[in-house]
């Protein structure tokens, strides 16, 4: 018997974590592709027991420094849930704000730093080279993601780990002094994400561009919608299947009646996927791709253009191929920035009627947010004295975990003789050619990372 050939691709790079891929090959062919998720479990849904239900909107957002708005207010939505609380539409126009300025230095950072080298300095693959090709877009990039950051400080108090989503509201207005400094540095922020839309589209349809360069693997897709319109922070869920065809919409508390969860012995993430079609056919995907795929239309004509001209690429909807995602991120930026400018210059987030009273109860509550990856679940359970209970938590990254790991199978058989060559013939292969199908994904690898196998003796 031929003696399987061990191959891994570590460590990976240009993305927010560690991770792994591993192969075997057992007679010339491609017997297994794991992705592993190699960073310690969190453990943030059993330490979250026990705990005031009006603390998790502070305390579950220490599971990623990226995406921390994210759970923010998918923490503070799964509280109200449980409590029955319905806030004022001030706070909840606070919240969209900061959503989107959490977008914005997110989808930057990707799109600048993470994945253009791919595509911009294919032959030397990482920021230093794009910010010799282009200086002015690296400093642009920046400046982009300084301008996220400055409006999640304006209405979250600070860049990093906001903190002013309360259980009933916001903490306070958007002050009006912030607010004139976020006008001025609005347009330059717009004509930043557009020349960053722009140049995706042209480098993806130029020689070298990757579009139908990896597999494109019909899957389901989830999303949030709000009557057909692109959302991300409120709305109704959606399944859609691979023919594009709705195949479920749903309230975002009903997401276990759809949704159950898998574990393998090989990673520290959860494997999602839809119920009905079990855990081997039940795969699907979330993020920038699947919310444009689940969505009739964008926020925006601006972003509708990019929209358009995504789909006109790639031949109608649903699109497959895991390249969009970088067009589907590019349209989703300019889509966040005008609706960021539009919040802005609305001086109701100034008011007053930000927050009303609370009283803590017991219930269960799903709090859902379109993270800049995709799906994010918060579901809490809380007793009579508002302590919570019981957590559960599934985050965008482990959505697509599975899909990613298809992918990279099906490109690794296509580039095995390659990758079997030694070193470094075998590692120019993997970054150059597999790297960048994984980056499409922009996974959060922190944030996934909340399985732990326990053995007692």
């Amino acid at each position: 018997m031929t003696k399987p050939q061990h191959i891994e691709i570590e460590p990976m790079t240009r993305l927010e974590g560690h991770a792994k891929i591993s192969l075997d090959v057992t007679g010339g062919k491609l017997t297994k592709c794991h992705f592993h998720i190699i960073e310690s479990p969190r453990m943030f849904e059993r330490f979250m027991e026990g705990i005031p239900a009006e603390e998790a909107p502070q305390l579950s957002e220490r599971i990623c420094g990226i995406c921390s708005v994210a759970h923010h207010l998918g923490s503070v939505k799964a509280v109200e849930g449980a409590w029955g609380v319905t806030p004022p539409e001030q706070a909840v126009k606070l919240r969209h704000l900061e959503n989107f300025g959490e977008y914005i230095h997110s989808h930057a950072l990707h799109q600048v730093y993470l994945a253009l080298p791919d595509f911009l300095t294919p032959d030397t693959p990482n920021v230093l080279a794009v910010a010799a090709e282009n200086p002015a877009l690296a400093k642009a990039g920046i400046e982009l993601r300084m301008f996220g950051q400055n409006i999640i400080k304006a209405v979250g108090g600070r860049m990093i780990h906001p903190c002013t989503a309360v259980p009933g509201g916001m903490a306070g207005p958007l002050h009006e002094e912030e607010r004139d400094k976020l006008a001025k540095q609005a347009p330059k922020a717009l004509k930043t994400a557009q020349t960053i839309a722009d140049l995706y589209f042209k480098l993806a349809t130029q020689e070298g561009g990757k579009v139908g360069y990896y597999l494109s693997d019909p899957t389901h897709y989830l999303g949030l919608h709000n009557k057909g319109v692109h959302d991300i922070y409120d709305g109704t869920l959606r399944f859609i299947t691979p023919n594009g065809k709705k195949l479920h919409d749903f309230a975002p508390k009903d997401y276990a009646q759809y949704i159950a969860e898998d574990a393998m012995p090989y990673t520290t993430v959860k494997y999602p996927f839809i119920k009905e079609f079990g855990p081997e056919k039940g795969n699907y995907r979330v993020g920038p791709l699947a919310r444009l795929n689940v969505a009739k239309k964008m926020a925006t004509e601006l972003a509708q253009s990019y929209h358009d001209q995504l789909y006109e690429l790639f031949g109608g909807k649903p699109i497959h191929d895991p390249i969009a995602y970088n067009l589907a991120r590019s349209a989703e930026m300019v889509s966040v920035v005008e609706q960021a400018i539009t919040l802005i210059e609305d001086s109701a987030l100034q008011e007053d009627n930000y927050r009303i009273p609370v009283e803590p109860r017991a219930g269960e509550g799903v709090g859902v947010v379109e993270a800049p990856r995709g799906t994010l679940f918060h579901n809490y359970w809380t007793n009579d004295d508002g302590i919570i209970t019981k957590v559960n938590i599934v985050i965008a990254t482990a959505q697509n975990v599975r899909t990613i790991e298809y992918a990279v199978q099906a490109k690794a058989q296509e580039l095995l003789p390659d990758l079997l060559k030694p070193a470094p013939e075998s590692h120019y292969t993997a970054s150059r050619l597999i790297e960048p199908l994984i980056r499409a994904y922009d996974p959060c690898i922190s944030c996934s990372v909340h399985m732990i196998e326990l053995i007692t003796d």
